[in-house]
């Protein structure tokens, strides 16, 4: 599975059940790729300050405006967090971004049995 600049969108409140659902998604052994804005991003957008979940107000080019979720991760807390989830994950920083890859904790049942031939 791969997803880029997403995650920065989902709240910390849900991040939970949003890699619950992701680990639900692959097959056993399969794993997530994925990219978002490193906290060096912020500089290029308008953070909103004191609000419940954290958020940026992005203009469109017809001048509307929204409020959206925008979470800079950092790599080292999101791997820990992962980690603490029990799942195997490698993140590394690059260009102001970051570079995931992740792969949940076996679920039960998942084991795969390798069968000789001969």
């Amino acid at each position: 599975m791969f997803f880029a600049f997403w995650l920065s969108h989902v709240p910390p409140t849900r991040l939970p059940d949003f890699w619950n659902t992701v680990a639900a998604a692959l097959t056993p052994g399969g794993k997530v790729i994925f990219i978002d804005d490193g906290p060096a991003a912020a500089a290029y957008e308008e953070v909103l300050t004191n609000q419940p979940t954290p958020a940026a107000l992005r203009r469109l080019d017809d001048g509307r405006r929204y409020r959206i979720v925008k979470v800079f991760h950092d790599a080292r807390t999101l791997t820990d967090d992962l980690t603490a989830r029990g799942w195997s994950v490698r993140i590394r920083s690059m260009a102001g971004n970051f570079i995931g890859i992740a792969e949940p904790p076996a679920r039960a049942g998942d084991e795969t049995t390798t069968v000789a031939t001969s």
